[in-house]
């Protein structure tokens, strides 16, 4: 799998735990599409001219024919009786001067509740292919996902990693029903 280390909202080898009580949420880190971080003011995005508003990215992005895909996988298992997680993933706009900060976060895609049994080690969670912005007019420049437990508390788990991926590199195939039997 290709991924690039600006891309990982959890980075492979740093988990982030969803121990978590009924109600609450978690997030992973935020990507500055822009590479500079909340906080810090863009420079001049812009070939010929000036900047004239707050740096965002187009509607258009996701679409094209290398598509990258977000990649969310289960580190320790969850645990806690009829617990469920969601994985959403988020947006925001740029606030602009003098804060740089995110704007209120828009969900582009959640994978709805996910049930404690399905939370197994090295489970891919949440896959989502990149996903234009939507209001269509959000031109966000931060991204981030929100880990929610609706019900019972999360009394284990990790999410071992969460990362852009170029390519889907994996056997695709490999939960389908299998239509023989071996006698």
């Amino acid at each position: 799998m290709r991924s690039d280390a600006l891309l990982a909202f959890v980075p492979i080898g740093s988990p982030l735990s969803i121990v978590l009580n009924s109600g609450q949420n978690v997030s992973s880190g935020i990507i500055d599409l822009l590479g500079l971080g909340a906080g810090v003011a863009p420079g001049n995005t812009t070939i010929f001219g000036t900047q004239s508003a707050i740096f965002g990215s187009p509607d258009a992005m996701g679409v094209g024919g290398m598509r990258p895909e977000l990649n969310v996988t289960i580190g320790t298992a969850g645990a806690g009786a009829t617990s469920t997680l969601n994985v959403a993933l988020q947006a925001a706009a740029d606030l602009g001067t003098p804060t740089y900060q995110p704007s209120t976060w828009n969900t582009l895609a959640e994978t709805g509740a996910i049930a404690v049994g399905n939370l197994t080690a090295n489970t891919v969670v949440a896959r989502f292919p990149w996903l234009p912005p939507f209001p269509a007019n959000l031109r966000p420049r931060f991204l981030k996902l929100l880990f929610s437990v609706a019900t019972a508390n999360l009394t284990a788990g990790t999410i071992a990693s969460a990362i852009v991926t170029l390519v889907r590199d994996d056997q695709f195939n490999r939960y389908a029903q299998k239509n023989y039997t071996v006698a």
